[in-house]
C-alpha cells in the first residue's frame, strides 16, 4: 500500500506541475433526498491521482466523483488536500457502502488512509459537513 501511495503522489505531483491533464467533465449527481450536486468526474488515472489536491475551497453544491474501471478496495488519503472533506464510497449499484465524515487535511507524513473493507466502484468527495447535513447513510442510493 505504501508503495502504491508513493506512486500516486509522484504521479499527482507531476500532473499538477505540468498542468496538461484535461479537467474532468462535470455531471449532476442526485442525492437520496433529491438535492443535486454538480460533480467533476475523475475517470482517468491522472484525474483520480490529482483529485481535489491543492484546492483552497469547494462549494457545498460541488464535489468530485471518482469512477474506477472495476470494483476494488479503493482507499484515499488527504496528501496535499487543503480542505476537509466527507468521502462517500459506493458499489456498482451506486449504493452507499461507507462514509468518512469530516476528514481533515493531512499535516504529517505518513498520511492516514481511509476506505471501506468492501469493494467499491465509485467514491464521492464533498466539502466537510455535507454528508451529515444531507443525512447520507449506508444503504442509500445516489443517481448520476
Amino acid at each position: 500500500m505504501k508503495k502504491f501511495l508513493s506512486v500516486i503522489f509522484i504521479l499527482a505531483s507531476a500532473v499538477a506541475a505540468r498542468g496538461q491533464e484535461p479537467a474532468p467533465s462535470t455531471v449532476p449527481l442526485i442525492l437520496p433526498d433529491g438535492k443535486t450536486l454538480q460533480v467533476e468526474v475523475a475517470r482517468t488515472e491522472e484525474n483520480r491521482a490529482l483529485g481535489l489536491m491543492f484546492r483552497t475551497a469547494l462549494a457545498e453544491d460541488r464535489g468530485m466523483l471518482f469512477v474506477f474501471e472495476e470494483p476494488g478496495l479503493h482507499r484515499f488519503w488527504m496528501k496535499n488536500t487543503l480542505i476537509p472533506l466527507d468521502m462517500v464510497w459506493m458499489d456498482d449499484r451506486k449504493r452507499i457502502i461507507h462514509i468518512e465524515y469530516q476528514v481533515p487535511p493531512c499535516k504529517l507524513d505518513p498520511c492516514p488512509v481511509y476506505g471501506p473493507s468492501a469493494d467499491s466502484l465509485y467514491v464521492l468527495e464533498v466539502i466537510s459537513g455535507v454528508a451529515s447535513r444531507e443525512k447520507l447513510h449506508v444503504g442509500q442510493t445516489v443517481t448520476f
